[in-house]
């Protein structure tokens, strides 16, 4: 499965994520949202929201989901990892 978190820098919520991904070494691929403005297309095509933190899986031959909410993210990322 592949993971990325769409977020902004300043967002504390986003913060709490990144900071368990981090203290799990989770393999996690990064779009801050402050950096490039077209990931907030991006995101609002995808998960039908500009929301952070959002956390997108995508796995062969599945549906991609969009999770948002940093207390959802980071229950999945702790029964998962």
């Amino acid at each position: 499965m592949k993971l990325t978190l769409y977020h902004m820098g300043h967002c504390p919520y986003c913060k709490r994520v990144i900071k368990v991904i981090q203290s799990r070494h989770i393999g996690v691929t990064y779009k801050d949202l402050d950096v490039h403005d077209k990931l907030r297309k991006e995101l609002m095509a995808g998960g039908g929201k500009v929301q952070v933190p959002c956390l997108l899986m995508t796995e062969k031959g599945k549906r991609d989901q969009w999770l948002y909410e940093s207390q959802d993210i980071i229950h999945f990322l702790k029964q998962h990892y």
